[in-house]
């Protein structure tokens, strides 16, 4: 596994000075699109969506445009995917002083994502759930969509026949001793292996049964994470997780990254170093094979991997909570 290339998606945007939280989806051969939220700071009334279309072929990215702007909530995360000829990206969008208190919204293109309907609420409404990773679709093209309470810090999968209709049915609760959400997942020998960030200081794994209809006891892979969300995709025999390997101890302890929380018990470490580990034997063990960024008291956060094709794969970032970069790896 090798580092082809590495760079940012924008060089800057004068009006939007902070970017974060990227998603990815590969709408094509020869396309992928992203999006993440921008504006002064996370949580403030001008933070908006933005886009950006890659072409694979000359591994460039076009202009950052508006996506989403509304004028009475901050955004946030987003959640792209693909079905028939829909693509549909769902987002979050903030209604109180913090992500506990906020809204769920979708809008649908039918033309790749030149185009664009007017956004809908969410089914899931009024539930105090948020999401921040991708949505699985599995062999039997259901939808897995891992959502989490921000307030109980539980994670709240739910799945769906068709994800058309936008009904969804939970299957069920992930817990961990002082809480975890953001998992992300992958189908693997009939069922889900799920990695979740945590507030244990620690990454922990848990499998889905589709039989007893159960998630397995959650147990530490022995990679670090501090409370900051992790990717995970599988491709071949291989599991790729890319996270921030920095746990919670003493001297990891850091601020809210993003000076939305006045809670004084520390359970956020820092972000300084970001790692693409490697599992070639189902998840039990894990090898670091590249660090992508390593710099003191910097942030580099939030990863999304993108599989490319069976050799490559891209990874997108917040780079210093200024920038997203991307770095693309030959498996």
């Amino acid at each position: 596994m090798k580092v082809i290339s590495k760079s940012f998606v924008f060089n800057i945007i004068p009006s939007k000075p902070s970017s974060h939280s990227v998603s990815l989806c590969k709408i094509n051969d020869h396309e992928i699109l992203a999006f993440w939220f921008a504006g002064s700071w996370e949580g403030e009334k001008d933070v908006d969506i933005l886009s950006s279309r890659y072409d694979i072929n000359a591994d460039k990215w076009d202009t950052p445009k508006l996506f989403i702007h509304d004028p009475s909530r901050s955004l946030g995360n987003t959640a792209p995917v693909l079905f028939e000829k829909t693509f549909r990206v769902y987002y979050c969008a903030m209604e109180g002083k913090d992500w506990t208190e906020s809204s769920l919204w979708y809008t649908d293109s039918y033309d790749q994502g030149y185009s664009w309907k007017k956004p809908k609420p969410f089914s899931l409404q009024g539930e105090n759930l948020l999401f921040g990773t991708k949505i699985l679709k599995l062999t039997d093209n259901r939808f897995i969509f891992p959502m989490y309470d921000e307030k109980l810090w539980i994670s709240t999968p739910y799945i769906t026949n068709n994800i058309s209709s936008n009904k969804w049915e939970k299957i069920g609760e992930i817990k961990t001793e002082k809480g975890n959400i953001q998992q992300d997942m992958v189908e693997m020998n009939g069922q889900i292996f799920s990695l979740l960030r945590t507030r244990d200081g620690f990454i922990y794994k848990t499998l889905y049964n589709f039989e007893n209809k159960k998630w397995s006891t959650p147990i530490s892979i022995n990679i670090p994470n501090p409370n900051s969300r992790l990717a995970l995709e599988k491709t071949r025999d291989l599991l790729i997780c890319c996270c921030n390997p920095l746990g919670l101890n003493k001297e990891n302890l850091t601020h809210d990254p993003r000076k939305l929380s006045d809670i004084e018990e520390g359970f956020w470490g820092k972000r300084e170093k970001l790692s693409i580990f490697v599992s070639s034997d189902g998840g039990n063990t894990w090898n670091e094979e590249i660090i992508l960024e390593e710099s003191q008291d910097k942030e580099y956060s939030y990863p999304w991997i993108q599989i490319i094709d069976e050799t490559k794969i891209m990874i997108a970032y917040t780079y210093e909570r200024q920038k997203i970069a991307y770095a693309i790896i030959e498996i």
